[in-house]
Parts: structure tokens; C-alpha cells; sequence
């Protein structure tokens, strides 16, 4: 089985701060990488306007089922 590395990909689009949490079977991420999956994301916008990506390796991802009942939608 192959590990899954998680990393959340922080970024502006349109004057508006996004994140946005991307899984990967590589131990890196790059910024360029990271601008691929954001424009995946976004395909009505330009890609100039996706500016400030930054990337931070999740250690420890949320477990399934996790999140707080007052962040879940009913």
C-alpha cells in the first residue's frame, strides 16, 4: 500500500485568501504543483489570478468522520 502525504495549499484568488488540502502519493509538493491543482480547482478564473501559493505538509491528517458536529451540515 502506498502512503498518502497531505498538504494544505494556502492561496489568493481574486484579492480573497483560499486554502484548499491536497493528497499525494510524493513527499514534496512544489509551488508549481500546487498552482496545477489550484487552477483544476478554478477553471472559470485566469491563472494570473491566483497569486501568493504557499504550501505546508499536513503531519497529522483529520481523521474521517472528525470534524466538529457544529462544522457539519445537516
Amino acid at each position: 500500500m502506498t502512503r498518502k502525504h497531505h498538504f494544505l495549499v494556502s492561496y489568493i484568488l481574486n484579492d480573497q485568501p483560499q486554502s484548499t488540502e491536497v493528497e499525494s502519493e510524493a513527499e514534496t509538493l512544489s509551488i508549481d504543483q500546487a498552482r496545477f491543482h489550484i487552477a483544476a480547482l478554478h477553471t472559470a478564473e485566469k491563472p494570473a489570478d491566483i497569486t501568493d501559493v504557499q504550501v505546508t505538509r499536513i503531519l497529522h491528517p483529520k481523521a474521517p468522520g472528525s470534524t466538529p458536529g457544529h462544522y457539519q451540515q445537516p
